[in-house]
């Protein structure tokens, strides 16, 4: 068992300080103004104390994150409520122990007070301190999660920040210039088809191609959108593909809701899409498939992308899909370092992707 485990905080040592002396100043005077008579001896009684307990706190704040941390989802929540219940009763003995110590010494050195008097003054209030100090770690504990939610905000925003400026300099506006010609060459031959054999389909084809452009355009001015955004155009090219391939495309979408405010590069899945159709799809005489797959694992967002791949000649499908998307590879590498993950997998007739990337949602 972790007993008493260590998590740093985030903050200046010299500012928990600054905080334990001011309050337990203000504690101080709480208490003397509550006093039906001050003298010096109360004051030393109370200085000592408090300033004692809260000092101790600060010297033991790390501890004492320990104690609040997020669980780690990979062992069993019951164990870890438990080491943290024993470390926490161990912190508060510690703090009983030293700060009461401290505070009977400097009685009986400074005053009349002897050490024949300790237990008689102290055993009253033996289990009114125990879960005074219970109560001093859980304020500490609420104190330290707000405290840690901040930074977690913070953290995101200059996440989002720090994308917004490495996706400026990975010239993104060429990539949205680079929607696939294949697919416009086949949507504008497919119009032409319809035009005069089925005007009411033709016309919904072109209003879906309209819809589809007015969403890239509206994105020009934006590095970072939410996955929801990034699946209304997915869903926006599928619609018209479709309208080609009609019963011959069988799609499947598993995208789970708290995926939905994550932010990512725009246009993460239009190379992905566009692979799947001129590589895939449109290579095949069969039905054939296509299925996204988005989750988050561990602060991840893990988007997988498979689809129909010809049987013969998979080595040539492979190999120009790859050259499809090296560009997408290059875009993550400029805006993600090396935190991210890009695979290609090959399984009997199937061929995916599999994007891992770091999970930042919206504030």
């Amino acid at each position: 068992m972790a007993i008493l485990s260590k998590y740093k905080l985030e903050v200046p040592k010299k500012y928990v300080f600054i905080s334990a002396l001011l309050f337990s100043f203000a504690v101080i005077l709480q208490v003397v103004n509550a006093e039906p008579e001050i003298n010096a001896l109360v004051y030393i009684r109370h200085i000592t104390l408090f300033t004692a307990v809260y000092l101790f706190w600060a010297l033991t704040i790390d501890y004492l994150c320990g104690v609040v941390k997020p669980f780690d989802e990979n062992k069993p929540k019951f164990t870890q409520f438990l080491e943290r219940f024993i470390s926490a009763t161990i912190l508060v003995l510690l703090n009983l122990i030293v700060t009461n110590v401290l505070y009977y010494t400097i009685l009986i050195i400074f005053t009349n007070f002897t050490f024949a008097e300790v237990y008689d003054d102290f055993s009253p209030y033996l289990l009114k301190s125990i879960l005074i100090r219970f109560l001093d770690v859980i304020i500490i504990g609420a104190v330290l999660k707000i405290i840690e939610a901040y930074q977690i905000v913070q953290k995101q925003k200059l996440k989002v920040v720090s994308l917004e400026n490495k996706l400026h300099l990975s010239q993104l506006e060429a990539l949205r210039n680079q929607l696939d010609p294949h697919f416009l060459f086949n949507t504008l031959h497919t119009l032409n088809t319809l035009i005069g054999y089925d005007d009411k389909k033709a016309r919904s084809m072109v209003v879906k191609v309209t819809n589809l452009l007015r969403k890239i355009l509206d994105k020009r001015e934006k590095h970072l959108i939410t996955f929801e955004e990034e699946l209304e155009y997915f869903t926006s090219y599928l619609d018209i593909e479709e309208e080609r391939f009609h019963d011959r495309l069988e799609v499947t979408i598993d995208v789970e809701d708290r995926t939905l405010s994550v932010m990512v590069p725009t246009l993460i899945l239009q190379p992905l899409i566009e692979n799947a159709f001129k590589h895939g799809i449109s290579q095949i005489e069969d039905k054939g498939k296509i299925s996204l797959e988005v989750k988050l694992q561990e602060r991840f967002l893990v988007i997988n992308l498979s689809n129909s791949i010809p049987k013969k000649n998979h080595s040539s499908v492979i190999n120009s899909t790859r050259v499809g998307l090296t560009n997408l590879q290059s875009r993550l590498q400029q805006v993600y370092g090396d935190d991210f993950k890009f695979s290609t997998k090959k399984k009997n007739d199937m061929f995916s992707v599999t994007i891992k990337i770091n999970e930042i949602q919206k504030v």
